[in-house]
């Protein structure tokens, strides 16, 4: 089999927060068999389109689609921009629909390319379902509403939209009013999930982060910036809250920094941003060592999803997936068919062959790109 070449889709969606671009593509072979992969950068796709229409051109053309580890060091080692978001995206995205294409040509699921799955089912946590900035009554509501649709885990960021590095005494206020008011709805055995977006200093992160210990939070989630892991060391060793950070960053060198500071307890890179399947299984090894526990960052369409979910699968330092999809418009689970959906907080592993999606291209052109702002 060899890969022929690629199309892609670039489909709009959104939820109460935000508006999202995915950029989704079909390596094409010459037995008929296409890898759905997905390089969802959150912007500038239009600039990672055109990247993987090169990268296909120059070094994929002809080559056997199955030799993902030969092409990921390749699309990697050869290019300027290795560890950024552009390139890493770019190689994520080619590196799912090379396993997508594996896991289809030898007829199986992709989890049992990894080893076979460690659990029947993976517990997911919600995401998308809250109005940023909303009142604490309103954020009651409508996390009532997330638990009566069986979720038993919920994320969200309390901090509004507009505070950075520092926060006055009344936003700190709301923030921890949202907080409590959250836990005052949903009871003490649904999981809360506090989402900072990388937004205060040391200073504030702990400050924050004290005041909401209280409401037991299952993680702090970026408190601080991620580019200087000593910041996250200093806010990790003052808080009775596990850490949790990743999103942002690419590769697993930066993973390995974080974990040699022992600066976190739950990582959290991007199946469509870190570096595919292929790094994140690395990233997650390194992590193992030190038990520390595997997260992903999710945000993606159906093609990021289920590729995380057979990651998940195959993890033994698996915790929890990140899971926006019920909160998105209704052509969410139009777009692909396969999408295993939410039960009682949980999700069934996803059927096989590859990803187990089917892909419907009239739904991706009825929802083309959309501005974001």
């Amino acid at each position: 089999m060899k890969i022929t070449g690629i199309k892609t889709h670039i489909v709009s969606s959104r939820h109460r927060n935000a508006k999202r671009n995915w950029l989704l593509l079909r390596l094409t072979t010459d037995e008929g068999l296409e890898g759905y992969g997905e390089a969802s950068m959150l912007g500038h796709d239009r600039l990672v389109e055109r990247l993987l229409e090169e990268w296909v051109e120059t070094y994929l053309l002809g080559a056997n689609p199955l030799h993902h580890e030969r092409h990921w060091r390749t699309l990697y080692r050869d290019t300027p921009g290795h560890g950024g978001r552009l390139f890493s995206t770019a190689l994520s995205g080619i590196d799912l629909a090379l396993w997508d294409l594996k896991g289809k040509a030898l007829g199986v699921p992709i989890y049992e390319l990894l080893g076979g799955p460690l659990r029947e089912r993976l517990r997911v946590y919600a995401n998308g379902w809250y109005t940023n900035p909303g009142t604490p009554e309103q954020q009651a509501a409508e996390a009532r509403e997330v638990v009566a649709r069986g979720y038993t885990a919920l994320k969200f960021d309390p901090f509004g939209r507009t505070n950075y590095d520092t926060i006055s005494p009344e936003e700190a206020q709301l923030a921890e009013d949202r907080v409590a008011a959250v836990r005052g709805a949903v009871g003490p055995h649904v999981e809360i999930l506090v989402e900072v977006h990388a937004k205060f200093t040391v200073a504030t992160a702990v400050h924050l982060g004290r005041r909401l210990e209280r409401y037991r939070p299952f993680w702090f989630e970026e408190p601080v910036h991620p580019e200087n892991v000593s910041e996250m060391v200093q806010v990790r060793q003052r808080l009775d809250i596990s850490i949790a950070t990743g999103e942002r960053l690419y590769g697993k060198f930066p993973f390995f920094e974080l974990l040699k500071a022992e600066a976190v307890d739950i990582l959290q890179p991007d199946i469509c941003n870190a570096g595919g399947i292929t790094e994140l299984k690395k990233i997650a090894a390194m992590a193992e060592v030190q038990h520390v526990l595997m997260a992903p960052h999710n945000t993606n369409s159906a093609v990021g999803t289920a590729a995380s979910f057979h990651l998940d699968a195959a993890l033994p330092n698996f915790l929890i997936q990140e899971y926006h999809a019920e909160f998105y418009e209704p052509h969410y689970f139009e777009l692909f068919d396969g999408l295993p959906r939410q039960v009682d907080g949980y999700v069934d592993l996803p059927g096989g062959p590859g990803l187990g999606l089917t892909f419907n291209e009239e739904v991706a052109a009825a929802h083309p790109w959309q501005p974001l702002d």
